[in-house]
């Protein structure tokens, strides 16, 4: 769960389980949300130093993926 002020920013994510399962917004929503990983990575990626580089980049390949999921798991708004 994150509170986004549409389309200008969005806050760090809060992991919530109801009955032991992921909340799951719409997947339009999710696709925003991973998108943004992409953007972030473009604007700070450049200025990452090249030493810590590798752990940077890894890191938002794991956030890529972990989005990529919540992506397939999030219900379709379109339908």
């Amino acid at each position: 769960m994150a509170l986004r002020i549409f389309a200008s920013s969005h806050t760090n994510p809060v992991f919530v389980e109801v009955d032991g399962q992921p909340i799951r917004a719409s997947k339009k929503s999710a696709e925003w949300c991973r998108r943004a990983v992409d953007v972030c990575w473009e604007k700070k990626g450049r200025a990452t130093r090249a030493s810590e580089k590798a752990e940077a980049q890894a890191a938002y390949d794991k956030a890529r993926e972990a989005y990529d999921k919540i992506v397939k798991e999030s219900w379709d708004d379109e339908k």
